[in-house]
């Protein structure tokens, strides 16, 4: 390509390596370097000139006075290089990548003119350190994903990395990083946040075929990033060339070739059959699986200027199975788009647009099903569930000059959450002892959810001095969420005291001798809205030529509204700093120690605006049963109720009294050390210890008791509007609580203000600890095999797992039960759901022809702490939660404290062959995953008591021994298989 052919002593960009990442570009790459002649001197004035061998993008800079130069916001791909100076020959390097979201480093190596020799290329091949990084993260490209056996998801993608593992079957498939909940992540896509802000729960997902790139962040995020306390996932789509390409690939995974769970017992002591055997769900009716088809195009609409990638998904998927009582058909065939377009208005100013429609509708219905004779009944109903949305982002990226970059992106983002009938619903009735289903309905709960965030970011580039680069900038977020929920015909009738369970079985509710009934009423409904802005300033200071200091500061806004928009939760100047020093031992750019020391808040998150800020309606009213309707709905005196739980009265209170008025985010510290080596040109090894622990969080806390017990002690009188569960107080448990209300509930004006006493309240501090080490060996790929391998060891514990529960599988992200009632929080230190002591993860891949290459995913993990869950012995209110507190036979028990569930291992295959027809390019591949069908049990039944009756005294609601609990629940993933076939023009 070039006369004269000199190489760089270092390329960087392999797999794994560690490396600044920007949120708002996370599609754009820099490439840095050092120009030094034979004898170490820095050579200045140094032309360099790179060329995107795709697009044709061409730049130009000088080296400075130390020799360094740097190339910002390019577009990550193939580049070529070119470096002159007069009395020196020319350095040339044909062909190098540039990763997205981070640093390559090429250093050149100028010798003195007439004196040319050739240096071996290893190019882009090398498996170097970035000695600028402190951050804790890997890179997965498509060709590592071409290389091993990995699920077509963001869940299975981010498990790749250490400290990563797998949530509770209860929130889908989803992962946790370092010890935190599911839903404290965050995910981006071309720069556009598409976290789901509801609950957290995961983001908006592209057919995977779009995405060409994904970096996962497990820890030291620099302080662009915010809004998260777990992980952060960066997707990157792909783009078009000057070269005009298209394809088209199917994927198959039958379910023929899906082996069975096995069978769960699930019934209770009143469903055990005569020889006292239980009964089983017969897993080997589930039916699973999943076409996929893609058709993409790609290239330049004006070459060197305009180019787009387009690409059209077809999904089919069905996802048959049934339960006890109930069996469920469910199937969908979905059409999905998306699109990239770069306009590179000059060398210097890009301009990309990406929009995706990724909505989805699985349609499903539910039948009656007699796991005994394993027969289905009548159907009960269908119902959809409505999946994505349209979303959109614009990115301006423009370099001004050789010391100003900046960097601008708007972008919408659109989902939809919703479950609805598919007809008109019949009354909803269930025995609550068994919770069997007894009259035809589809959903009892159908609800409308849809949400939309409007983002805003703009960032700069400021190359202040040869020494300092300063980046600073601000974000925006605007997001609504719109919810209408209501149970079917206006409650849910649970029958209780049936004493013929055979007529139970049989859903004979005219003969089932039942006593008493309860309506379980549940409607909200309206327009929530929730703010977050951010601005931050960070400075990479290059203290020596071996230190490097990544100081910055992140300040966080976060502002949320009820139903009338009114803002209830207004928290600002939230001061996150954050600190990385990264030591280069030898100078020579092959080994590192780093430290990172950060902190970061998440946002509350817009669940806690539509219950806590709405005029929610949930109550719980039991009756003496005097009938039954012909329609199944119960014949009682509604003016004599025999008791009645108030969760929410249905109205909308002021934002003072439901907002504790000195209220701080959930944040939380993270500290990590480690050190990082090349042992030779392929091989590296690597250590790193993490510790986070949570400074604060935000919970809903009932304070009747210790808000009656602080009137009582300062003004000699009882709280009126004290029920137990009427002041449900937004706070940081452990701190006192200041509202402004009316205790005597006369409505008389002004409302007081009131501080009552953490002491009086019973709530501990909130806590979560987190520490593990990661030991790491990689092998980077020479074109015949590769290598990583990862040993963790961690623990977590405390008393709140965070955002979401796994113990209970409840997603309501910061109003979960788990401080609802100071009862609740008993025996509630121990090990947390997603402590796993010790996990193993190795991909690997080998290349048997140039044409045929084989690969391998192995994880290996210990199991999980399980708990018991009873009705509270002593706390009346706690009781009526039912099995919701840490209690074992009537007794609490410590969180974690009932063992742990079983050590399992997952080992996934994978080969490719890779063909030539008549010069098209055909790709045949079949992955294998858990080729050994192992079926550990990953979840086990906690709930040690179920529902048996209520104290007619004090209002105790009193618990039996179940007989489900400690039995399996869920297991892995059994084998299944993955059939794909692409083919390139």
């Amino acid at each position: 390509m070039f006369s004269k052919t000199l190489t760089a002593l270092a390329v960087t960009a392999s797999l794994g390596v560690a490396a600044p990442v920007f949120a708002q570009d996370a599609s754009r790459g820099t490439l840095i370097g050092q120009a030094q002649d034979q004898n170490g001197q820095v050579v200045s004035d140094v032309v360099i000139t790179i060329v995107n061998l795709e697009t044709g993008l061409t730049r130009t800079v000088n080296s400075n006075s130390s020799g360094a130069y740097r190339f910002p916001l390019l577009p990550p791909g193939a580049y070529s290089l070119k470096a002159t100076k007069s009395g020196f020959d020319v350095v040339a390097e044909e062909k190098f990548d540039v990763r997205p979201g981070g640093n390559t480093s090429l250093n050149l190596t100028m010798l003195p003119e007439g004196n040319v020799e050739s240096i071996q290329v290893r190019g882009s091949r090398v498996a170097a350190i970035d000695t600028r990084s402190a951050e804790a993260e890997i890179v997965v490209n498509a060709d590592f994903l071409s290389k091993v056996p990995v699920p077509r998801d963001l869940a299975s993608v981010a498990l790749l990395a250490p400290g990563t593992t797998k949530g509770d079957s209860a929130f889908g498939n989803l992962a946790s990083f370092g010890g935190a909940s599911v839903g404290e992540n965050a995910f981006y896509v071309n720069g556009l946040n598409v976290t789901n802000f509801r609950n957290g729960l995961g983001g908006s997902e592209l057919p995977f075929e779009m995405y060409e790139s994904f970096e996962v962040k497990t820890g030291g995020y620099s302080a662009e990033f915010g809004r998260s306390t777990g992980g952060v996932v960066n997707a990157r789509t792909k783009s078009g060339s000057n070269e005009f390409k298209a394809g088209a690939s199917a994927y198959f995974e039958p379910s023929s070739l899906r082996a069975s769970r096995p069978d769960v017992i699930l019934s209770d002591a009143a469903q055990i059959d005569e020889n006292g055997t239980p009964y089983y769900v017969i897993n080997s009716n589930d039916d699973i699986g999943e076409n996929n088809y893609n058709a993409w195009a790609s290239g330049a609409l004006v070459e060197d200027k305009l180019f787009f990638f387009g690409l059209v998904n077809y999904k089919d998927r069905v996802s048959d199975y049934s339960s006890d009582t109930l069996a469920y058909d469910r199937d969908s065939g979905d059409v999905l788009y998306a699109a990239k377009i770069d306009w590179y208005i000059t060398q210097n100013h890009i301009l990309e647009f990406t929009g995706w429609d990724n909505s989805t509708e699985l349609e499903s219905s539910k039948y009656a099903y007699d796991f005994a004779t394993n027969t289905r009944g009548d159907l009960f109903g269908d119902y959809v569930l409505e999946r994505g949305g349209q979303s959109y982002a614009a990115q301006y990226t423009g370099i001004l000059s050789d010391e100003l970059t900046i960097s601008a992106l708007y972008g919408v983002n659109k989902t939809s959450y919703s479950e609805l009938n598919a007809g008109n619903s019949g009354v909803a009735a269930t025995d609550l002892t068994s919770g069997i289903q007894l009259t035809p309905y589809a959903l009892s709960t159908p609800t409308m959810q849809n949400d939309k965030r409007e983002a805003m970011r703009f960032d700069v580039d400021w190359y202040v001095h040869e020494d300092h680069s300063l980046r600073f900038g601000l974000d925006y977020e605007d997001m609504t969420a719109k919810e209408s929920t209501v149970r079917a015909g206006g409650a849910i009738y649970q029958y209780i005291g049936c004493a013929n369970r055979e007529a139970i079985a049989a859903r004979d509710l005219v003969n089932a001798e039942c006593t008493r009934v309860r309506f379980n009423e549940y409607n909200n409904s309206g327009d929530f809205e929730t703010k977050s802005n951010a601005y931050y300033i960070q400075d990479t200071w290059s203290v020596t030529d071996q230190l490097t200091a990544r100081i910055g500061l992140r300040n966080e806004t976060f502002e949320n509204f009820n139903k009338a928009g009114e803002k209830f939760i207004d928290v600002s100047d939230q001061w996150a700093p954050r600190i990385g020093l990264v030591y280069d031992l030898n100078g020579e750019g092959d080994s590192k120690v780093f430290f990172n020391y950060g902190r970061y808040f998440l946002p509350v998150a817009t669940n806690t605006n539509i219950r806590l800020a709405g005029d929610e309606l949930y109550t719980l009213t039991t009756y003496n049963l005097l009938g039954v309707n012909p329609d199944f709905s119960p014949i009682v005196d509604l003016d004599s109720p025999i008791g009645k739980t108030i969760y929410s009265d249905g109205t909308l209170k002021g934002t003072g009294e439901t907002v504790n008025a000195d209220v701080d985010p959930m944040y939380q510290d993270e500290f990590i050390l480690g050190f990082e080596t090349m042992l030779d040109d392929d091989w590296s090894v690597g250590v790193k210890g993490t510790y986070r622990e949570l400074k604060s969080s935000l919970e809903d806390v009932a304070i009747d008791y210790g808000f009656n017990q602080y009137l009582e002690q300062q003004f000699g009188a009882s709280c009126t509007m004290c029920s137990g569960f009427h002041y449900y107080v937004l706070t940081n448990p452990g701190k006192d609580v200041t509202i402004t209300t009316d205790p005597d509930g006369d409505g008389a004006l002004p409302y007081q203000e009131y501080t009552i006493p953490a002491d009086l309240l019973g709530y501990p501090k909130a806590e979560r600890q987190y520490a593990a080490i990661d030991f790491n060996v990689k092998r980077s790929f020479d074109e015949v095999w590769m290598l990583d391998a990862t040993y963790t060891w961690s623990h977590s514990w405390g008393n709140n797992e965070g955002f979401v529960r796994s113990d209970n599988g409840q997603d309501d992200a910061g109003l979960t039960t788990n401080y609802d009632q100071p009862g609740l929080v008993d025996g509630a230190y121990g090990n947390l759901p997603n402590d796993r002591r010790h996990m193993v993860k190795i991909q690997a891949s080998y290349a048997l022809t140039e044409d045929f290459s084989i690969g391998t995913n192995f994880r290996w993990e210990s199991g999980r702490p399980l708990s018991s869950f009873g009705f509270h012995p002593t706390d009346v209110f706690a009781s009526q939660y039912e099995a919701e507190s840490f209690v074992y036979d009537g007794q609490i028990s410590p969180r974690g404290s009932q063992g742990r569930t079983p050590s399992n291992w997952t080992l996934d295959l994978t080969a490719t062959y890779a063909l030539d027809v008549s010069g098209t390019d055909v790709i045949l591949r079949a992955d294998v995953f858990n080729v050994f069908n192992n079926l550990r049990a990953t979840e086990f039944n906690e709930v040690n008591e179920i529902y048996a009756d209520e104290d007619p005294d004090t209002g105790r609601y009193i618990g039996t021994r179940s007989a489900l609990y400690g039995l399996p629940t869920a297991f892995q993933t059994p084998r299944y298989v993955r059939l794909s076939a692409e083919v390139k023009f």
